[in-house]
């Protein structure tokens, strides 16, 4: 099968982006052949289908948001032609289609930076297409269905004006009005209508798409899947360290695990052992780089991205892992590399994590933003290591056999051949 895979970014910025490259081996290993398209950028991946990329809406490679984005008049031209429809992404896809054979086409973000205008010529040609939910761009201009700090569902189901009353775009009237304009110009056109199915990695991604007033016959839960055959297992390894791994945005909750860290650190004394935080940037990085250099935080270490070889084996060395999110995640990758990894996870009640997280099973769950509870919940699992270890042990057989990459790849097939 040949398998257009399209995502904004050709290089690894977060979670989708490791999606996007696990997708492309596993397909590849499958015997597929897969056309990348995206937009170019300074750190993309080099590609033999390169020249078909959009041109890029920065030259800087610091620029992976719009948040980064300089609204230079070019770029702001750029900005307006891919927010709508646009002419340059119709025509690289036109060219695409004519010199290359397409089976379906599987695409990850496109919002903002490549525009839907490419779905009328993958339509025009018959090519079924398929799109990955990797947020909840889709219902919330804000992507994480989060305002100021607080879980928000305005939009879900009903008009997207909320979100230019509060301006959710990056707190800009112009860009959440600009998001309204064009979201309103693709429902009018029926461009949203020629997307064939939808995957969500979660059940609760799937819900809030039905709840958004998705079709329901379009909607397919196909949860994100890990190597487990890469990944040796480390659950009769104690650790040595919690860990968290993540953007450091302020809805990961960052702030939260460590404000419980040093309430735990204060309970256990002596006994405490470390906070290893593995980042990949976010607007909070800088603070916080700061805090720990200036010896305010104890006991905590701060890493940047690592190689996914000494990424698993990080993993498989820590205690257990917290994902304390104060945003509903679709399904985060660290929960399934640490169950690879043979690791317990303790997880906010937020989202999709309680679909993952076996409370008192694979890991813990507790109350999100409280810190008094997820303090609670870390000197509970680090004072009792063989509990964490069995824990870690069922997390593995769980990642086995749910979210391997057969199963994945089995149900995606399954997807596109019904469509195709």
């Amino acid at each position: 099968m040949n398998i257009l895979l399209t995502n904004y970014r050709y290089f690894v910025s977060g979670g989708p982006e490791r999606y996007l490259f696990n997708a492309k081996e596993l397909f590849e290993e499958k015997g597929h052949k897969v056309i990348p398209f995206s937009v170019k950028h300074p750190r993309n991946l080099p590609s033999e289908y390169s020249h078909y990329f959009l041109s890029a809406l920065t030259d800087s490679e610091e620029a992976v948001t719009f948040r980064q984005l300089k609204l230079t008049p070019k770029n702001l031209i750029k900005l307006i032609d891919r927010t709508f429809l646009s002419v340059e992404a119709r025509g690289r896809m036109k060219r695409l289609l004519r010199d290359n054979d397409v089976d379906v086409a599987y695409t990850l973000h496109f919002l903002r930076w490549i525009s839907p205008s490419i779905f009328a010529e993958l339509s025009k040609r018959g090519v079924p297409i398929v799109v990955r939910v990797s947020d909840f761009e889709y219902m919330c201009p804000g992507t994480h269905l989060l305002r100021d700090g607080e879980v928000c569902e305005l939009c879900v189901g009903g008009s997207l004006l909320a979100s230019v009353k509060y301006r959710c775009v990056q707190g800009s009237l112009p860009l959440s009005l600009a998001h309204y304009a064009s979201m309103s110009l693709y429902k009018a056109m029926g461009t949203m209508k020629k997307i064939d199915a939808f995957v969500c990695p979660s059940r609760f991604t799937l819900r809030q798409m039905k709840k958004a007033g998705f079709a329901e016959e379009k909607l397919f839960h196909v949860p994100t899947f890990v190597n487990t055959q890469a990944i040796p297992p480390r659950s009769d390894v104690p650790g040595e360290y919690i860990l968290y791994s993540g953007r450091l945005s302020p809805e990961k909750g960052v702030e939260v695990l460590l404000e419980a860290f040093e309430k735990y650190r204060k309970r256990s004394g002596a006994a405490a052992i470390p906070l290893h935080i593995i980042h990949t940037g976010g607007e909070g990085a800088g603070v916080l780089e700061e805090r720990i250099k200036s010896g305010d935080l104890e006991d905590v270490v701060l890493l940047s991205g690592l190689p996914a070889r000494d990424f698993y084996s990080y993993v498989g060395n820590a205690a257990f892992t917290v994902v304390p999110s104060l945003c509903y995640d679709n399904l985060p990758n660290v929960v399934l590399e640490s169950y690879a990894c043979g690791k317990a996870v303790i997880g906010s009640g937020l989202g999709s994590i309680p679909e993952l997280v076996e409370d008192g099973g694979t890991g813990l769950l507790f109350e999100a933003g409280n810190s008094d509870d997820l303090a609670d919940k870390i000197t509970w699992l680090a004072g009792r290591r063989r509990e964490c270890m069995n824990m870690g042990r069922k997390g593995r057989m769980l990642a086995e056999s749910e979210y391997g990459g057969d199963l994945h790849h089995e149900r995606l097939m399954g997807l596109f051949s019904g469509l195709m």
